[in-house]
């Protein structure tokens, strides 16, 4: 398992849709799990870590776990705002759904 700091990846190039992050998808997704179970909080404290900003939007919360640290560390500061959008409005945005 890898992280892109850890063995030289090109960060910006795992942030978009390219063949070159789906070469690495399958281990990230094993190191990040491995993080986690190590230490839920991991991820949410390297996001939060120096920040100085009153107010955080976090964009992306896919972890149950991860929205109920920001709450046991915030506690009332957390609001939580969920978006959703059909298929249909996610398609005409180019979202193609992938397995795995």
């Amino acid at each position: 398992p890898l992280s892109p700091q850890e063995h030289g990846l090109d960060f910006q190039r795992l942030l978009d849709a390219s063949a070159y992050k789906e070469t690495y998808r399958q281990d990230m997704i094993r190191w990040g799990e491995e993080k986690r179970r190590a230490d839920p909080g991991f991820f949410c404290r390297t996001v939060v870590e120096g920040a100085v900003q009153p107010v955080w939007v976090v964009s992306d919360t896919r972890r149950l776990s991860d929205v109920e640290w920001f709450r046991d560390v915030y506690g009332d500061a957390v609001q939580t705002v969920r978006v959703v959008a059909t298929e249909e409005t996610r398609k005409r945005r180019n979202w193609v759904f992938i397995t795995g």
